[in-house]
């Protein structure tokens, strides 16, 4: 069973969560077109697969899964209710809610009601707990917030409108084993036997004795139902033949005296609060709404689009993608639906594989196509997987292009094995036997004849990139600027460089930083470099994010190196005085060591220059300069508060 997503609801329903449109949760629905199995209301359906339809908050569309077998409307209202599942649990909905379930725990219920469930034990329950009056009851009805019931000895039972949580038996019913179902409405209660026959119980009606007389309505029933009506509550009869037929008004009400036009085929109805309105099935499965006369048909929901986007159309080889999948029904709803229930096909597994969770991961470099199916809908996307690093190796030899064949296959999502000069590899439904030196290649079992024989080399066997194109239709480009091999399959690639192409590509990048190799500075503030010591840029080496690192030589003739940087920031490093100094600070400034010794430990002390405390502390973040009494008085503050104040260019006053 596939299971579609939208709003999560406090409490899940049996196998799932319940589901709201327009967030993220669960719902279910099974493949291929659902048949509405029941209708509690206006959009409330129970489905074949069990799953439900309902409304929360009165407009918003949810879908529930589970495996709900029968419902029933707790009140006048379409938006709350309750039912029972396959498995004997009790649910119920309302209009804040979803359908959940009521006490998990509990099981063995196998009708629902109004507010009650009747057990398989007999006993009836609430929400709140058992109702202690009634017991080893057979069937249970509601109707004109009245319950009814039958018990399996054939009492005919209904709420005694005198006496709170009572009950008044209404006679016996004869056969009760016979009975099949029950119809409940205020003061009445219809039994319809398995011979189709309906006995309606009516309080008001009794003989001289007090006693309730039992009126015979229909002899050739399917399906009975009570709809409130005024001045009279009509009993829909669903008859043998497949018409529906009602009872009328006063003295008619235990006769069958209208039938609803333009039914047929038809075997359950389910009333709605207008006695001159229902709901009913025909014998095929199918739903139509009868108003008044007039008869249309109920659209089982249904996917009407699919809705398919993954993370990256584009990955790299190893990259692992979302699939996001979103249903849209004929009812107006949109429900996401989680990747791993889905059914995903994908047309190359080779080149992408399907993991558990419902992700993909990327595995070799080209195209393929994924099918989604869910709800009886499908869509196909494409993903193009490219290879995020060069490989290496590709030479040139006699006028051909050669690519190592085991790193290539591999990164086309192949198997190799290797035993001496001969290779044996598998690309998807493709085989292939080569051997070194030798011109006739194995494609599928068939041998064909290739104009360059792949070749031995200290690297392994190359192959020329014209197998690559005979046995998997790849496009393959000598890229002479960068002496390398571009391998596409459409927007799919991978580039194998060769021993020039790192040389090539270096000079290119650094571009004018390289003017900086060679050069020696002093450190300033740089990456917790020792402060003043001498370093000299051996190189700038540039990676494949287009940053640049800068390669040093120290005095001591350690290697460093600093973080990658973008080109601007780059040209601007050794060129600005916070990080590097162009000049010897030592040979500059004729500091006595003890000062030198501050300044490293970034303090900063009365007496100390201008000059050498921006060395410690660096440059502040404001300065005012006043003049008193023929002296000049500058103040710096910093960032964290601290302050220095200098007279005359001299540290006088220091706050830290």
């Amino acid at each position: 069973m596939r299971k579609a997503l939208s709003y999560l609801l406090a409490v899940g329903l049996l196998t799932g969560a319940a589901t709201v449109h327009g967030g993220t949760g669960h719902a279910a629905a099974a493949e291929g077109k659902l048949q509405i199995r029941d209708i509690a209301g206006e959009n409330t359906y129970v489905m074949s697969d069990g799953s439900m339809w309902s409304m929360v908050g009165g407009n918003r569309l949810v879908h529930t899964p589970g495996n709900v077998v029968q419902v029933s409307s707790e009140s006048d209202s379409e938006f709350d209710g309750t039912g029972v599942t396959q498995d004997g649990k009790r649910i119920e909905w309302d209009i804040a809610q979803a359908p959940h379930t009521v006490n998990a725990a509990e099981s063995g219920f196998k009708q629902a009601a109004g507010p009650y469930w009747l057990k398989t034990d007999g006993s009836v329950w609430t929400r709140e707990g058992r109702v202690d009056s009634l017991d080893d009851v057979a069937f249970i009805g509601y109707g004109n917030r009245k319950l009814g019931a039958l018990t399996r000895g054939g009492d005919v039972l209904i709420e005694n409108p005198n006496e709170y949580g009572a009950f008044k038996k209404m006679g016996t019913a004869p056969n009760a084993e016979a009975v099949r179902a029950i119809a409940v409405c205020g003061d009445k209660v219809a039994l319809r036997y398995d011979g189709g026959e309906v006995v309606v119980y009516e309080l008001s009606n009794f003989d001289d004795d007090g006693r309730i007389v039992p009126v015979t309505v229909a002899r050739d029933s399917v399906h009975i139902a009570y709809a409130p009506g005024d001045p009279t509550d009509i009993l829909l009869v669903a008859r043998q033949d497949g018409t529906v037929w009602r009872t009328g008004d006063y003295q008619d009400r235990w006769r069958l005296t209208e039938q609803a036009a333009g039914l047929s085929g038809i075997v359950k109805t389910v009333p709605m609060p207008d006695s001159e309105r229902f709901y009913a099935m025909r014998s095929d499965g199918s739903w139509v709404r009868y108003d008044k006369g007039t008869v249309s048909d109920i659209e089982a929901p249904s996917v009407s689009r699919l809705d398919v986007s993954v993370s990256n159309a584009k990955p790299f080889v190893g990259d692992v993608l979302t699939v996001d999948v979103q249903e849209t029904y004929t009812n107006g709803a949109k429900l996401k639906v989680p990747a791993a229930e889905a059914r995903i096909q994908i047309q190359k597994p080779h080149l992408l594989r399907l993991q558990k969770d419902g992700t993909l991961k990327a595995a070799g470099v080209g195209e393929t196509e994924v099918t989604v199916v869910s709800g009886g809908a499908s869509k196909t996307i494409r993903i193009s997987a490219s290879l995020r690093n060069n490989l290496k190796n590709a030479k040139q030899s006699n006028g051909a292009v050669y690519v190592p064949a085991q790193s290539v296959l591999r990164a086309l999502g192949g198997t190799v094995a290797v035993s001496g000069t001969s290779l044996e590899a598998t690309v998807g439904d493709t085989a292939l036997s080569l051997k070194a030196g030798d011109a006739n290649v194995k494609l599928n079992g068939q041998s064909i004849r290739v104009k360059n024989a792949p070749l031995a080399d200290k690297a392994g066997m190359l192959i020329p990139v014209s197998l690559l194109t005979d046995a998997f239709g790849a496009k393959v480009q000598w890229d002479d600027k960068w002496k390398q091999a571009v391998i596409q399959f459409g927007a799919a690639k991978m580039t194998v460089v060769s021993a020039e192409t790192a040389g090539l590509v270096k000079k290119a990048a650094q571009g004018s930083l390289a003017r900086f190799i060679g050069k020696s500075y002093w450190v300033n503030s740089f990456q917790e470099w020792e402060r003043f010591s001498k370093v000299t840029v051996t190189d700038v080496v540039p990676d494949d994010t287009g940053s640049f690192v800068f390669v040093f030589k120290s005095g001591a003739g350690r290697t460093l190196k600093s973080y990658p940087m973008n080109s601007s920031f780059a040209s601007t490093l050794l060129t600005d005085g916070t990080y590097f100094l162009n000049y010897d600070p030592y040979k500059k400034y004729k500091w006595p060591e003890s000062v030198w010794k501050q300044i490293k430990a970034g303090q900063v002390s009365r007496g100390m220059t201008k000059e050498q405390v921006q060395f410690a502390w660096g440059s502040p973040s404001g300065k005012s300069v006043t003049t008193a009494n023929g002296k000049t008085i500058e103040t710096w503050v910093y960032g964290n508060f601290d302050t220095v104040a200098f007279v005359n260019g001299k540290a006088t006053f220091v706050m830290t």
